[in-house]
């Protein structure tokens, strides 16, 4: 209970400064496993590549509704009418009656080749040519859909640069681009290794996921530019110091929108695997790295490099030293004050530990003399009203 309640208070811990996150100060780690990251994203790239689908290359899909043609029987038959590369999958359909499905996609093929494949892949899976349906793709219009969504993403990474420059600053705007272009080359290398198909319905989670980390890089930066005003502008904090503290206010609400997102693509990603839709399994998978990565990329890329690329700026580099020198006076002058002091003190109105109470008189004596022991202690207590009598000191003559 007591951790629960510690998570819940989490979040205004952070924006109150009670608890901080070193992100910004740890900046080089975070470069280094982004650079690890999209190394792998590139292998990837390189050595599986991308998997367009016909809407891209141009080509036709052949679906075949059968129970006995096998994935290596379909490949054999298109290989025999000269199909180069054929892409065969066999799936389940649960809509309209359980069954299955092989589908044959071939390149661009002429429809004497197309109707030959249609017939032979008929007789193999034992039905009528009328029930196989083919779905063919010119080549230039797969050419102009590819154009387009190249078109879509550049314009999309120009437009959020100019607003970024115009209304917060250039710095910031080359940060968020960098923090945009690491998602889109994260995004890429995981379909690369997933060997998924590029469809249109990926380009469309694709450009989706996008304002997504645009709107958390926004977010992080806008509460940025608010610290400075109140705290590098006064000379209370450095620029850094000011950054880190804006994540840190903002790193919940990040994490909290993030995760709304991310489950009912989650939801849809587990219906498209157990339905095997291969649509909701790409727009799916799009949507969870690209919200995944946008948001770790606002917090741990675009902030740190922020104050990376603020800290080549001389004059922002010289107020980073002042700020560290006073800090560090401040520190010693507290380590000074508190230091312990030894001092007695005692009480108003309290009796020490063996200490006359009141009402009682103490008299003492000390008889002189080199290590004389000291005179025996008499209390007279009073009786009633009597005042307390002093000791007659004086001799009998």
């Amino acid at each position: 209970m007591f951790r629960l309640n510690n998570f819940r208070t989490l979040g205004n811990r952070l924006y109150s400064g009670e608890t901080s996150v070193e992100i910004v100060g740890r900046r080089r780690r975070w470069f280094a496993s982004f650079g690890v990251l999209l190394l792998l994203a590139l292998l990837g790239l390189g050595v599986r590549g991308l998997h367009f689908s016909v809407d891209f290359t141009g080509g036709s899909v052949l679906t075949v509704p059968t129970q006995s043609l096998s994935t290596s029987q379909a490949t054999s038959i298109a290989v025999n009418h000269g199909v180069s590369a054929p892409v065969v999958q066999q799936m389940t359909v649960t809509t309209g009656g359980a069954g299955h499905e092989v589908t044959v996609t071939t390149p661009v093929i002429s429809v004497k080749t197309e109707n030959a494949l249609k017939t032979d892949l008929a007789k193999a899976a034992g039905i009528s040519p009328n029930t196989i349906t083919v779905q063919s793709v010119g080549a230039s219009w797969g050419h102009q859909v590819s154009k387009d969504a190249i078109e879509a993403l550049i314009v999309f990474l120009v437009l959020v640069t100019i607003y970024m420059a115009v209304f917060f600053e250039w710095q910031m705007a080359a940060a968020a681009l960098v923090s945009l272009l690491n998602v889109v080359v994260i995004t890429v290398g995981v379909y690369a290794w997933s060997g998924l198909e590029v469809s249109p319905a990926t380009v469309t989670g694709f450009l989706t996921i996008l304002g997504y980390a645009i709107y958390d890089a926004v977010v992080v930066f806008d509460k940025i530019r608010e610290n400075k005003r109140l705290y590098v502008d006064t000379d209370r904090l450095g620029y850094g110091r000011a950054a880190n503290r804006a994540v840190n206010q903002t790193l919940m609400r990040s994490l909290n929108t993030s995760l709304i997102a991310v489950i009912p693509v989650v939801a849809l990603m587990v219906g498209g695997v157990l339905s095997q839709a291969i649509v909701l399994q790409d727009i799916a998978l799009a949507l969870f790295v690209g919200i995944a990565a946008g948001t770790v990329s606002s917090i741990l890329l675009a902030a740190p490099l922020l104050v990376w690329i603020k800290e080549r700026n001389p004059a922002v580099s010289a107020h980073e030293v002042k700020m560290a020198a006073k800090a560090q006076k401040e520190a010693a002058r507290a380590g000074a004050a508190a230091e312990p002091q030894k001092a007695e003190s005692v009480a108003v109105g309290a009796a020490e530990p063996g200490s006359v109470g009141a009402g009682t008189i103490k008299i003492t004596g000390r008889v002189p003399g080199p290590q004389a022991p000291q005179a025996p202690q008499r209390e007279v207590q009073p009786r009633g009203n009597q005042r307390p009598q002093p000791r007659n000191t004086k001799k009998k003559r």
